[in-house]
């Protein structure tokens, strides 16, 4: 299932809060690591990336992604969790709760 960039059900993303990036320590969303979520009454569809290809954690973030979802939404059919690579994710993603996390501010750009 392809999926708009700006899909995002506020459930999902509030169920997804719940897991971390195994070495940040930061929830994934706030990381800006979940690109889409959709629910229906069928089925749950999830587009996510990693910080990096070479991420080593990779298969234990998408089956935390699985486990969560699943408990929270338990009379879902069909789960879709897709690792997608673009677009590329960068610091830009991270949200202001996710840079407060890390104990830093968001840098804006002087003009």
């Amino acid at each position: 299932m392809t999926l708009q960039p700006t899909t995002m059900d506020a459930e999902l993303c509030d169920c997804l809060k719940a897991v971390n990036d195994p070495e940040l320590g930061i929830n994934i969303v706030d990381l800006g690591l979940v690109y889409c979520t959709r629910r229906t009454e069928a089925a749950i569809a999830v587009e996510l990336t990693l910080t990096s290809r070479a991420c080593p954690l990779g298969d234990l973030v998408i089956a935390e992604v699985r486990e969560c979802i699943a408990a929270r939404f338990p009379d879902t059919d069909r789960l879709d969790v897709k690792l997608v690579w673009d677009p590329l994710w960068t610091p830009d993603r991270i949200t202001d709760s996710g840079y407060a996390q890390l104990g830093r501010e968001r840098k804006t750009e002087m003009i």
